[in-house]
């Protein structure tokens, strides 16, 4: 209902849930190689994937997690935004391997898409790793009430976003603020 859905998009793209997309098993704030504590306050989570024949991106994915509590949304917001400041402070994080994972810091665009209010919300725009493992992230972290929705997309080393593109997605994320905004959750 707040991520994505099929007819947002033409015949040629399918979305379907991702492997465990429907569970709590896997993370939700995976960003800078974080430890979220607040992982435990999730009650309801869908994380489901978009794709197509050649698309341009390696993977584009919206998440939609439902708290316990408006409190444990709160808490998972300031671990988000905590560990992006330290990712930010840092170039980058230490992974489950103990290995530091560079994170470069990239620009984004002045947009007027009606994202929810900036104290709810963070948007990154990043280039992770180094050599092979090189990525480009461009993720928007939405929070209301005791929801919280996500949208990852992510490219290939060789190509970074352009501004056009990150300006389109910072759109597609206005829509699902709007959908967001529009719930009676616990507010």
């Amino acid at each position: 209902q707040y991520g994505f859905k099929s007819d947002d998009f033409s015949s040629d793209w399918t979305i379907t849930p991702i492997v465990r997309g429907t569970t709590l098993q896997d993370p939700t704030l995976d960003l800078c190689s974080g430890t979220f504590e607040s992982e435990s306050g999730r009650k309801e989570r869908r994380q489901v994937m978009a794709v197509k024949r050649e698309m341009q991106v390696m993977f584009l994915s919206t998440e939609t997690v439902r708290y316990q509590s408006r409190a444990a949304a709160d808490a998972a917001l300031k671990e988000l935004k905590d560990t992006w400041n330290d990712c930010i402070k840092n170039g980058g994080g230490v992974d489950s391997s103990g290995r530091f994972v560079k994170y470069s810091i990239l620009k984004i665009p002045e947009s007027k898409a009606g994202l929810v209010t900036t104290s709810n919300r963070l948007i990154a725009h990043v280039t992770i790793g180094e050599g092979d493992s090189l990525r480009n992230l461009f993720a928007i972290y939405q929070f209301n009430g005791d929801l919280f929705t996500g949208l990852y997309v992510v490219k290939d080393r060789d190509k970074p976003f352009t501004e056009l593109e990150l300006l389109r997605w910072l759109d597609v994320a206005g829509e699902i603020a709007n959908r967001l905004q529009s719930t009676t959750s616990n507010a």
